[in-house]
């Protein structure tokens, strides 16, 4: 799928990455993002007991679509084993995390509107290891999100 300049659309077909971040055990390859996108999305592979720490994302829906593995899913103050073929919403203003199950690397599918969630991913990557708290709390700032607790754990 690639961006149709003069229609300002993107032209139907498959999807294939257009860009890599990693963090916290997560290694998401960009399947559709950028100024011109409906929404992103984003093919996750994480890491056995590693994942989003909790937080909030203020003005952004996702979907969730758990294609190998499982996870332990934070939704407010539940928690939620997610399993193959299964699917999790998160609302806007939502506090959520997750981390994979298990003792191999689990795999899911991340669409979230607006779009742009792909960004946050990427300045989270751009982070020299181990990361300042301070320059996290700017990239959470700078893209309407915030970390609130620790990633979640059985």
């Amino acid at each position: 799928m690639t961006p149709d300049a003069e229609a300002r659309t993107f032209v139907s077909g498959a999807l294939s990455p257009v860009g890599r971040a990693r963090f916290s055990g997560i290694d998401a390859d960009i399947l559709l993002g950028g100024d011109m996108a409906p929404f992103t999305v984003m093919d996750m592979t994480v890491a056995p007991g590693m994942g989003a720490p909790a937080h909030i994302s203020f003005h952004e829906e996702k979907v969730f679509h758990v294609a190998e593995g499982s996870f332990l899913f934070l939704l407010g103050e539940e928690r939620v084993t997610v399993e193959t073929g299964e699917h999790v919403y998160v609302a806007k203003g939502v506090t959520h995390g997750f981390s994979a199950l298990g003792e191999r690397p689990a795999r899911m599918t991340l669409v979230s509107t607006p779009a742009h969630h792909e960004r946050f991913f990427q300045a989270l990557s751009d982070m020299a290891v181990p990361h300042d708290p301070r320059d996290v709390a700017a990239v959470c700032a700078a893209f309407d999100q915030a970390i609130v607790g620790p990633v979640v754990t059985p």
